[in-house]
């Protein structure tokens, strides 16, 4: 079962901007609104584990703007005052405590709640199919996307991708992810009714 972490990523550091400290952080989620002026953030190289924050990393956000026709907002830290000290940053994830974080509607999740949960579809009569298990999160560049990864009859460890579409999500309970999905999304081992272990 995938535990919630305690904060999520929703940006990176993407490079500075001008010569005053300034950086520019490409948002994860073009439409985010979590960052703001006066909430604390913590910077952490990507892919790092849960936990591994460093105090020297955290910082408090003196004023945030948007970049006009960009997923990316123009951000000043306290205490990066210069371009070289900015520069120091880029690459860095950028983590907002998830009690920090606006309210999900009803229907919403944060795509990092599905990593680590089974995924599969009703067949009808009470029936579920298993299709593998969320593995991380991609984009194309239109919509996130799911990895989910499965076992080949075969044997061999493959994934697939889910869109991340109302249309295709059913529900996701914190247990498991239910999907109801068109013809031709799977792979043809799974589309023909096969499990995945």
């Amino acid at each position: 079962m995938s535990g919630r972490s305690a904060a999520i990523a929703v940006a990176e550091v993407s490079a500075p901007h001008g010569v005053r400290g300034q950086l520019r952080f490409h948002l994860y989620d073009p439409d985010s609104r979590a960052l703001r002026r006066g909430l604390r953030v913590e910077l952490r190289p990507p892919n790092s584990p849960e936990g591994h924050a460093r105090a020297d990393m955290s910082f408090r956000i003196l004023a945030v703007e948007p970049v006009p026709g960009k997923p990316s907002v123009r951000v000043q830290l306290a205490g990066v005052d210069d371009r070289d000290h900015a520069e120091r940053l880029r690459g860095l994830e950028v983590w907002v405590a998830r009690a920090d974080l606006p309210a999900l509607a009803e229907d919403e999740f944060y795509l990092t709640d599905a990593i680590g949960l089974p995924v599969e579809r009703e067949l009808g009569e009470g029936r579920t199919q298993a299709l593998g298990v969320v593995a991380g999160v991609t984009s194309n560049g239109v919509q996130d996307l799911l990895e989910v990864e499965w076992t080949r009859p075969d044997g061999r460890r493959d994934t697939w991708l889910l869109p991340v579409l109302p249309q295709f999500i059913a529900d996701l309970d914190g247990e498991r992810l239910r999907v109801d999905l068109p013809l031709g999304l799977l792979p043809d081992a799974l589309e023909e009714g096969g499990e995945a272990p």
